[in-house]
């Protein structure tokens, strides 16, 4: 069934944000042949994961998607979409919220990511507003039943075909720019928030005994690697050598062209929930950094995550387990001999078939984008009892 959607962004912290609402927009228009309307408070931020966008202009069609600014006042007079998605809780604009009694849309808030026990209790309950309208909570989840995780049709057949060409690999380093690993050797990416055992684990790198390609994205990673090379100017495109580390400041790659870095490495470390769900599907060991709270809720995020994820693998949950802990808690614990990084992480990198394995489990369920179709039409039909069409939106 056909249906038009209002997507609601505002960039909150970097990347995450708009990085998942896009991919979503996307999945729906492609996949699903849904007409979608995406409004975006920067759309600065999202020129830097999708180059195609002006920032400068107020409306534009990018992919088949229509791209809004969503200005801070005098939201401008639009009749609603059938289906109005509210992403984490990003609070629609009074005056849509006027229009909307009349229409009787389907109103969503996505939330975000969590494997805690409760979430599956709450996923697709409705809450009644003041006003009388109902709005539905959407968990995205990897345990039965919360919603999925955003993901292509064909993603993994694509990393596989990726993965057993040695010239494509090599096309698309020199496409980008990316300097080739070395053989033989261990292959990393960071995309991190700043952290404080950046600089120690890659001083520890260097005495490795083995070759190690390390491949920072410009960005926060960069500040916290900077401190274990402070007389280099480090900025992307520039690469060094320290020892047994080959070191590679990489230009910020479009949200379309992540994925492939994520293949081409043995160990990903990677943040927030975009990125996360990235790592997932690639089939590669990873280190996620989640994003910090002060109470320190995201630990128990954390762990909640490693317990579902590593359900039904004893051999992986308590090696993974600590390493995780370890790196959103600040680093390992001080040891003696200077190879503690290296001993940690090198057998992690060497579990990627059983990682390749967990992802072909989690795609046998639907992707977020699919369940949300299939939630919005049902409970569609269900309050006007008849089929979803556009809502006569113009681009």
């Amino acid at each position: 069934m056909k249906a038009s959607w209002d997507i609601f962004c505002r960039v909150v912290d970097n990347f995450g944000d708009i990085a998942t609402c896009w991919r979503l927009a996307r999945l729906l228009s492609v996949e699903h042949g849904q007409y979608v309307r995406l409004w975006v408070d920067d759309l600065a931020t999202m020129q830097r994961l999708v180059p195609a966008v002006n920032p400068g202009r107020a409306e534009q069609r990018v992919e088949g998607i229509e791209v809004r600014r969503w200005p801070a006042d005098d939201f401008p007079p639009v009749q609603p979409a059938n289906v109005i998605i509210e992403a984490f809780a990003c609070d629609l604009p009074e005056t849509y919220r006027d229009a909307m009694r009349t229409c009787r849309p389907v109103w969503i808030n996505l939330e975000y990511f969590s494997a805690e026990d409760w979430v599956a209790g709450c996923h697709g309950l409705p809450s009644m507003q003041r006003d009388g309208q109902a709005k539905f909570f959407f968990f995205p989840g990897i345990q039965p039943g919360t919603g999925g995780l955003l993901r292509e049709r064909d993603l993994l057949a694509e990393r596989d075909a990726f993965l057993a060409d040695a010239a494509r690999r090599a096309c698309w380093c020199e496409h980008w720019g990316i300097p080739a690993p070395v053989e033989g050797g261990l292959v990393l990416s960071l995309f991190t928030y700043e952290h404080p055992a950046l600089p120690v684990m890659l001083r520890e790198l260097a005495v490795a005994p083995v070759p190690v390609s390390v491949y920072v994205p410009a960005g926060r990673s960069l500040n916290s690697v900077r401190e274990a090379f402070p007389d280099e100017a480090l900025a992307a495109g520039m690469s060094l050598a320290c020892g047994n580390l080959h070191l590679h400041v990489i230009p910020f790659l479009p949200q379309a062209e992540y994925d492939r870095l994520l293949w081409l490495c043995d160990l990903n470390f990677v943040r927030g929930e975009e990125s996360l769900t990235r790592a997932v599907w690639s089939g590669r060991p990873f280190i996620w950094h989640v994003y910090p709270t002060e109470d320190l809720a995201h630990l128990e995020k954390l762990d909640a995550f490693v317990a579902v994820y590593t359900r039904h693998a004893p051999r992986e949950s308590q090696p993974f387990a600590t390493l995780m802990r370890a790196w959103n808690e600040g680093g390992l614990n001080p040891v003696e001999e200077t190879t503690a990084w290296w001993t940690s992480l090198k057998p992690l990198s060497e579990r990627g078939p059983w990682f390749a394995e967990r992802s072909t489990q989690l795609a046998q369920t639907d992707d977020l984008a699919t369940q949300l179709v299939k939630f919005a039409s049902a409970h569609y039909n269900a309050a006007v009892n008849q089929p979803l069409s556009p809502s006569g939106n113009t681009a």
